[in-house]
């Protein structure tokens, strides 16, 4: 930061306008000299090494040409699509030995589906996507338990159910090699090796319209945006009054920056089923019941989907419908990672949820020209009862809130839109699309599950430095925090140093030196705290800390290794700290 008084409004106008967009790259650092993370439950892992063979062969059967289906190599071969109906007849035989339950479509006897049953491409698919879907289900039901209990495999004997799926999996690979081959036969790519070229090109694939049925039956339209990479996923719900087609724009720049997506249009609206259910006391428990069927239907889809790491998730949503649904599919999956949340509200237990969920960052954008009041007032509620110090505001602010006309409606035209509202805002606000983008790119790839602290949220903890041996009872919560998340931050290090400044402007440098060492024990690998506390040692005459401080800023900016700071790197900011150690040692040599 800027180190005279002269310059300290400068320094405030630097914080407002960085602390909105900058980013914490000292906490991905730290990951990277973190000990290894605890190893997940073996039904996770299991249910890890099913998803991924499973998905492959799931891309396989919506990829290859349906007037290809019936080729083979040799004549006593089975067809393409005699591999994938024979691999998913076989997986949905042990599925039923290990859950006791008739699970699936009838088939037949065997494990050879006839091609009679399944004439087209698009039975064949859906077929092969059940049996994956119920076999992670049941994997994910029964837990590390089942995976010890006993099932009657073949040759009339009992085994583990852990060897019964790992005999599954082994099985499905084996035409999954085989497949390989027809697609090579046929001068084709398989969709996995494509993936990898994928990755070099950087090109995302055109979205792709998929049908997802809803735990009573209900069909459910959405559109899937894969990357052209591996990497997280994020859900995407739209508001009331508005299908899934409005948040195509972020869809499309989220699969471009590497993050697959799939907007859902919810039931009763856009291409999707049912009767939208607007919670009338007479039928809440249905209307919850279905809610909380249609969130799990598109999350299991997004997670199943080949490279969709499944277990980085954001969830963004528009209007009290999207912005509900995004926090209920957070409440429901530990998997989601970051929130962005548009023009809405939640109810009791929403509101309890974002309280309790100290580690789950939120993105909170709303518009005074919201035509439906108060929803700048939800909001608010929302983000203070948030808990997460990396939450973010964004408040377009207007002279005057729109006047109140009506509730968010399922009528698109009761009320004139004005682009105030959730996802319609992308039309006036041009930027916001990127500002989304931003966010999950942040919370999702680059610290994923953290953001920034930000000055905003972290008021509280700000005013407690401000007090008299505030700063030592805050070095205390930060390593209270830091033992449940190693990357945890409580305050933005500029917002903080500028504290520690002011109090060396009064001329009280050992309390300037209690923040500044706060400030360096959050952010330990910026050549601005160190640099900072060099000055404030050096003016307290506490020469050999002063020196300490100063050469170790020298050393992190000569690494190259490492940002300036958590907030900037510029080569301004740089040069500001380069010759503030500078002067520091200067002063030292000089004074002997």
């Amino acid at each position: 930061m800027k180190r005279s008084s002269n310059r300290s409004s400068f320094a405030v106008v630097v914080l407002t306008l960085l602390a909105a967009v900058g980013m914490s790259l000292h906490s991905l650092a730290q990951t990277q000299n973190q000990p290894p993370s605890p190893a997940r439950s073996r039904s996770d892992e299991m249910l890890d090494r099913w998803n991924a063979i499973g998905n492959k062969l799931i891309a396989m059967a919506q990829d290859f040409p349906e007037d290809k289906y019936d080729f083979k190599v040799q004549k006593e071969e089975r067809t393409f699509a005699q591999n994938l109906l024979h691999a998913s007849a076989l997986d949905f035989v042990l599925i039923r030995r290990i859950s006791g339950s008739n699970l699936g479509p009838d088939f037949g006897e065997g494990d050879n589906p006839s091609r009679d049953v399944f004439k087209t491409k698009a039975d064949v698919v859906k077929f092969v996507q059940e049996a994956i879907a119920d076999g992670a289900h049941v994997i994910q039901q029964q837990g590390d338990a089942g995976l010890d209990n006993t099932s009657k495999f073949f040759g009339n004997r009992l085994a583990h159910n852990s060897s019964i799926w790992t005999f599954a999996i082994e099985h499905s690979g084996e035409h999954y090699g085989q497949l390989v081959v027809y697609y090579r036969a046929n001068n084709m790519v398989p969709p996995d090796s494509r993936r990898d070229q994928a990755q070099q090109s950087q090109q995302p694939s055109a979205p792709r319209v998929v049908e997802l049925k809803a735990s009573d039956g209900t069909i459910l339209k959405a559109s899937y945006f894969a990357a052209a990479q591996p990497g997280p996923g994020v859900l995407l719900f739209h508001q009331s009054n508005r299908d899934r087609k409005s948040w195509d724009e972020v869809a499309g720049q989220l699969a471009a920056a590497g993050i697959n997506s799939l907007t859902v249009d919810s039931r009763g609206h856009g291409e999707s089923g049912g009767k939208y259910d607007n919670w009338t006391d007479r039928n809440r428990e249905q209307a919850e019941q279905n809610q909380l069927g249609d969130i799990d239907a598109a999350f299991q889809y997004l997670i199943l989907q080949p490279g969709v790491n499944r277990d980085v998730i954001g969830v963004g949503g528009a209007g009290l419908l999207g912005v509900d649904n995004s926090i209920q599919t957070a409440r429901r999956h530990a998997e989601v990672k970051s929130l962005a949340l548009l023009s809405g509200e939640t109810f009791r237990p929403g509101l309890q949820f974002l309280r309790q969920a100290s580690q789950l960052p939120e993105l909170f954008v709303v518009d005074d020209n919201d035509e439906y009041p108060p929803t700048v007032e939800a909001m608010h509620l929302l983000y203070s009862m948030a808990s997460n110090p990396g939450k973010k505001f964004v408040h377009y602010s207007a002279a005057h809130d729109a006047p109140w006309l009506w509730y968010e409606p399922v009528d698109v035209g009761r009320v004139p839109a004005n682009g105030g509202h959730g996802t319609d805002m992308f039309k006036v606000r041009p930027e916001l699309p990127g500002i989304i983008v931003d966010w999950f790119v942040t919370t999702l790839i680059k610290t994923p599950g953290h953001a920034p602290a930000e000055s905003l949220a972290a008021v509280a903890i700000l005013n407690q430095v401000e007090m008299p041996g505030g700063a030592g009872q805050v070095t205390r919560q930060l390593m209270e925090a830091r033992q449940r998340d190693p990357q945890a931050q409580l305050f933005p290090e500029i917002t903080a140093s500028i504290i520690g400044f002011d109090y060396m402007r009064t001329g009280d440098a050992k309390t300037a030196i209690e923040v500044l060492k706060l400030v360096l024990m959050a952010y330990p690998d910026s050549a601005d705290a160190n640099a900072n506390l060099a000055e404030a040692y050096s003016r307290d005459g506490q020469e050999e800390l002063a020196r300490q401080y100063a050469q170790k800023a020298l050393a992190l900016l000569d690494s190259h290794t490492m940002p300036a700071s958590s907030w900037a790197n510029t080569e301004q900011l740089r040069g500001e700290i380069r010759r503030s150690a500078q002067q520091v040692l200067k002063k030292l040599s000089a004074a002997h």
